[in-house]
């Protein structure tokens, strides 16, 4: 260490067990004892005294002051501090007492909140715009009044301060009644914080590399302002200099001496891990200590000198400290001058206790308050029956009744705000955002500190990274600066999983990677489909987005709102709730879906079939699943009934029921039919040890007695009712594996190699008692017909039994219960087309490859079977059908969509009235007075053109907002994005780009109906009015999005040049992947790689065309016009050979000197 320079003094870290510290969002120190607090996310208030350097923090006291988190923590006289955390303000003794409190109102919080000078007052505002005068002593309100409802940052000295989210500094006098007496724009954004020492009051804000000073008095104009190295985000006023913090994670001062012109001595850099930034700071009021907290929760303590004192106002030979039973002592009463003020009673020492008092409590009995009860039985689920919004299910008797045992011991990993599970072991330490990867570089630094901390994780944890819960972290640029291709390297595309249903991911992945059902579907979506909501052509239109996509992340928005709008998906609760909530596991529910979606698919392909007269199943039935011959019989008269039907997979029996006793007296009840199956059980002794193939074999003839009405009997009776697979699966034989008890005993468990019973001391806590399969899939066997009865048989058994066909294993559908980090979700193992040895991984949008074992093997508590998928290997004459119809309905989408365009929903809409609105008025058709579009159709020319890939076109699009993002807001101006914002596609155009009489004309202005609820128009942004969007009420031309979505899939699979501006986003929104050969996005082309900051598209129309856009409000048919006119003039330059970079920095001269705004927009 150098002499004078300041040092890491210590840090500080408080987690139990392999939890992470939850994020410290308050720090301060006392003014007159070595006291300082902290409080976290959690509403958790702790106290601190140092020790020797290098050694962490002795805690003194820590309680729960608050549900929400604590924002403010000020110290108050008489040990004592004013605490402020959103839904409460209170003052808390430093032995956690809590002496007074006040709350605020519902759906309302605390945004602001300081102390006067003598500490005897205080004064808080909320976010609806109320602000309180606090009596401290009284502990009772003085006065109410309103504010700024924008206020972010307050200020009490003689004065009331409050900064704005709007850049507004308001002044409000107490002697007159809290009016403002004085305000001024200091921010060109929201205030972040303020400073004040005698009349000058110290502002931060914005995006403003400078702290404005301006004098109380007068607020007309500043000071001065104050350079900064980086964007100050935190002031502190000590008694000699200025502390500011920085967004870039350092704290340096200026000294008031020189008017804050010069650099003081102090400067802090902690070493902060990667993703964290500093979420709270405070100097001592010594100037010798200063602490900066981050959002992992790490407290860092940096000095000047190897003694350093935290206040200057201690009182000689007083120390506060805490002994074993939390009772606070200093020093002897007789040595304590009780006429000092400053002194509390607290510091007298009291007599040590002889024997542990009662709140002493052991672990055993304390109880963890806010902790979630574990999950529910998934065998108690699948039997429960609702009657009056209340669900009913047998007892299984394994655990007390009216009991529910707790879940996890380390519980709030899972649960608390603002903790994220650290992937740098997939990322392999790089950024997840591309902002920070073109700013700092690939590389990230982990302290070593935290490598430690990853490592026991990562020794304790049972779920593999890659198996986990994968979740997409927004930054400030939005879902479009995560980088997806750290997730995946290999060129399959993933499923991202960010937004509702998005279980049904893996079950996607099995019906793409399915060559005869894909090719259906591509065939289908390509015919001229009237149905809006086919879910059949948006698997296709999917499956090519798949298959074009060569690695980048998809996501399938546009197919889940289509089947969150099917009726039947709702009555068979195939969808979450609001808050992602299933009644069933998702292991069932994929089960579910592939049923539904196959059965839909199967009636919606009907039209590809190439000879209607054949008597053989559908296309769809024949490429899955198998026919079920049912024979239902009456015991007593003998009555015997029989029909075919289709499934489309086979529910294997649970291992525990097969050859039991129970089911080997309902067969032998069910009367000849059933002899001769019973007495084969009886033989094979299959209710002794049950194999997989012996499972499948058992499923593959199901037995069940129900009591029905027997026609013959005319009276109900116990029919016994016989299910046999009665042929070979063509393609693909789709197994369901069932749910399994959360608890076996050892003795049910022996019953079957393929379970175990699990112990506390082989598993965690929350997995205690938790049965699990322990079997490897096998990855071939084979199937036997003989007697009309199938059997499933080894593959090295099948020469000798004359097996007639051979499956193998191609996809594996696998539930993960982390209980840790939250509910379970669903992984898809596939084999790889392009090599039968190696295995694909998807979990959402992580794709790796991976080995055999990790796919067939279950030995883990976490990981259970819910579908297994294996394909016929003597499939060819199945696949010659397919070619013949992929012959007959190839996938190529006409050029008619776009030379004679035409709605399904034109026989819907209605007429507009003359007189509905005059913004119509120019677009009203003078033939029949219906309101039309701008689009002018495609020329035959053009069409042959677009064929033939020598087509190009400009165009935008305009959004609605269907769903507002969930956030969280907090009092400093920071925001943490849970779900951004959906998105829906409202308008989009295209006009050409070939030259000729129609360059410029657009040929695509097609608005989209939608159906579903609208959040926000966002009319000044979209230009879409109120009705615009609704069938019969719109003055335009409506389509559905399959008919817009399928004209810009033409114009990709055409390999149109697109020209845009922002076409990233435009794309992701429409639900679309190009390629970027095919992109020409200008917002790129005139991006300056030295200026973060891109350029608007009305101001770089200006800047070329002296001329504006977008004065009222958008229009995409304007702003692909204008887009056009911007590219051409860099396609002009280029041809003329002038620097780009020159043309880049002259942009950048003229918008900076402009503040970015054109002439008509200066006031």
């Amino acid at each position: 260490m150098e002499e004078g320079g300041w040092f890491e003094y210590t840090q500080n870290w408080e987690a139990a067990g392999d939890e992470l510290a939850w994020p410290i969002l308050a720090v301060a120190v006392r003014t007159d004892s070595e006291l300082l607090y902290t409080g976290d996310s959690s509403g958790q208030l702790t106290t601190y005294t140092l020790n020797a350097a290098g050694e962490a923090l002795d805690r003194q006291t820590s309680i729960k002051c608050a549900q929400a988190p604590v924002r403010r923590i000020l110290p108050l006289q008489s040990s004592c501090a004013f605490v402020q955390s959103d839904d409460i303000v209170q003052v808390v003794a430093d032995s956690g007492c809590r002496q007074s409190k006040w709350e605020t109102s519902l759906n309302d919080v605390f945004v602001g909140a300081a102390i006067s000078t003598q500490g005897e007052e205080a004064f808080v505002c909320t976010s609806a715009g109320s602000g309180t005068l606090l009596d401290l002593e009284a502990g009772k309100i003085v006065r109410r009044m309103s504010v700024e409802a924008s206020a972010c940052a307050v200020q009490f000295t003689r004065v009331v301060m409050l900064g704005t989210a709007d850049g507004m500094l308001a002044v409000r006098d107490p002697r007159a009644a809290f009016s403002i007496v004085q305000s001024a724009a200091v921010c060109s954004g929201a205030v972040a914080d303020m400073a004040v020492r005698d009349h000058n009051v110290y502002v931060c804000g914005g995006q403003q590399h400078t702290v404005q000073i301006y004098d109380v008095r007068k607020l007309a104009q500043p000071l001065r302002a104050v350079e900064c190295d980086g964007l100050p985000t935190r002031l502190w006023a000590a008694e000699s200099d200025l502390w500011i913090s920085h967004e870039e994670g350092f704290v340096d001062t200026r000294t008031f001496a020189s008017e804050c012109q010069t650099m003081g001595t102090a400067y802090v850099e902690p070493e902060l891990q990667d993703y964290a930034f500093i979420s709270a700071f405070a100097a001592a009021p010594s100037e010798q200590m200063a602490l900066v907290a981050d959002t992992t929760g790490v407290l860092y303590v940096w000095a000047d000198c190897e003694q350093p004192l935290l206040s200057t106002g201690c009182v000689p030979g007083v120390q506060i400290g805490l002994n074993d039973m939390g009772q606070c002592w200093a020093a002897g009463a007789d040595t304590v001058n009780f006429d000092d003020e400053r002194i509390s009673l607290s510091c007298v020492d009291v007599p040590q206790p002889h024997e542990p008092l009662l709140s002493c409590m052991d672990e055993g009995v304390e109880y963890d308050v806010g902790r979630p009860v574990s999950y529910v039985d998934a065998g108690v689920l699948s039997s429960l029956k609702m009657m009056d919004n209340v669900g009913y299910a047998p007892n299984p008797r394994k655990a007390r009744r009216n009991q529910q045992p707790f879940g996890a011991h380390n519980w709030r990993f899972k649960w608390r705000d603002g903790v994220k599970d650290d992937d740098r072991e997939l990322t392999q330490g790089r950024s997840k955002f591309l902002s920070q990867q073109r700013r700092y570089g690939h590389s990230s630094h982990v302290s070593g500190r935290g490598k430690a901390a990853l490592a026991q994780r990562a020794a304790e944890g049972n779920v593999p990274k890659h198996l986990q819960l994968m979740q997409i972290e927004y930054s400030r640029f939005g879902v479009e600066d995560f980088d997806f291709s750290l997730y995946n390297t290999t060129k399959w595309s993933g499923l991202e999983g960010n937004i509702s249903n998005t279980y049904a991911n893996a079950l996607l992945q099995v019906l793409y990677f399915s060559p005869e059902f894909r090719q259906l579907a591509l065939s289908h979506c390509a015919t001229n489909c009237p149905d809006a909501n086919c879910l059949t052509c948006q698997l296709g239109l999917l499956f090519r987005m798949l298959g074009t996509a060569q690695g980048a992340s998809c996501h399938a928005m546009q197919l889940l709102q289509v089947l969150a709008q099917r009726p039947e998906a709702t009555a068979l609760g195939l969808l979450e709730d609001s808050h992602g909530n299933v009644m069933i596991t998702y292991a069932m529910l994929a089960q579910r879906l592939m049923r539904f979606v196959l059965e839909q698919a199967s009636s919606e392909c009907r039209r590809l079939e190439i000879d209607s007269t054949n008597q053989q199943p559908r296309i769809v039935e024949r490429v899955f699943g198998v026919t079920q011959l049912s024979t239902t019989e009456c015991p007593v008269c003998h009555a015997a009934n029989s029909r075919e039907s289709h499934v489309f997979a086979i529910d294997l029996e649970s291992p525990l029921s097969v050859g039991s006793s129970s089911g080997l007296a309902a067969v032998l009840a069910g009367g000849s039919a059933s002899v001769r199956r019973a007495e084969s059980m009886a033989r094979s002794g299959r209710n002794q040890k049950v194999g997989l193939l012996e499972l499948v074999s058992s499923s593959l003839v199901r037995l069940d007695t129900q009591r029905a009405w027997c026609a013959s009997c005319k009276k109900f009776q116990l029919l016994n009712t016989e299910k046999r697979v009665s042929n070979m699966p063509e393609a693909y034989l789709a197994l369901n594996f069932p749910p399994l008890s959360s608890t076996l005993d050892s003795t049910s468990a022996a019953s079957s190699p393929l379970l175990n019973a699990s112990t506390g001391a082989a598993k965690s806590a929350a997995a205690e008692n938790a049965g699990s399969w322990q079997m490897t899939l096998p990855t071939a066997f084979a199937l036997q017909m003989s007697d009309s009865e199938m059997q499933a048989l080894p593959v090295d058994e099948m020469e000798r039994n004359k097996a007639q066909s051979r499956f193998d294993l191609v996809a594996i559908v696998s539930s993960i219960r982390d209980t840790r980090r939250g509910p379970e979700h669903l992984v898809v193992h596939v084999r790889d087309p392009n090599d039968s040895a190696a295995w694909l991984l998807f979990n959402d949008f992580l794709v790796q490859q991976v080995p055999e074992e990790s796919a067939t093997v279950f030995n883990d508590w976490w990981r259970t079977p819910s579908i297994a998928v294996y394909a016929n290997a003597g499939r060819q004459p199945l696949q010659g059908v397919i070619q013949t119809i992929a012959h007959y309905h190839p996938y190529k989408i006409s050029t008619r969509i776009l030379t004679v365009p035409r709605s399904t929903l034109d026989s819907q809409q209605q007429s507009a009235t003359a007189g509905m609105s005059q913004r119509w008025n120019s677009n009203r058709s003078s033939s029949n007075g219906r309101m039309r579009n701008a689009a002018v159709p495609l020329t035959k020319v053009e069409a042959e053109q677009l064929e033939h890939g020598e087509f190009q076109c400009a165009l935008d699009a305009e959004f609605v907002v269907l769903e507002d993002a969930r956030m969280e807001v907090f009092s400093d101006g920071t925001r943490q994005v849970h779900r951004p914002a959906v998105h829906g596609l409202a308008r989009l155009s295209a006009v050409r780009a070939n030259g000729g009489d129609l360059h410029g004309v657009p040929f695509i202005d097609d608005y989209v109906a939608i159906s579903r609820p609208v959040f926000d128009l966002a009319t000044q942004y979209s230009g879409i009015h109120a009705g615009d969007l609704t069938v019969g009420v719109s003055p335009y031309k409506l389509s559905t999005m399959k008919e817009v979505y399928k004209k810009l899939r033409l114009l990709i699979d055409s390999n149109c040049i697109i020209i845009g501006h922002g076409l990233k986003h435009d794309f992701r929104v429409c639900n679309i992947v190009v390629p970027l050969c095919l992109q020409k996005d200008t917002m790129l082309l005139y991006q300056s790689p030295s200026h973060i900051r891109p350029v608007s598209l009305r101001f770089l129309y200006w800047y070329f065309s002296r001329k504006s856009i977008q004065t009222r409000e958008h229009s995409s048919v304007e702003d692909a016009q204008a887009t056009l006119k911007v590219y051409e003039s860099y396609t002009q330059c280029v041809a003329e050979g002038k620097s780009v970079e020159t043309v880049l920095d002259d942009i950048y001269a003229v918008g900076s000197s402009m503040s970015w705004k054109l002439p008509d927009q200066k006031i």
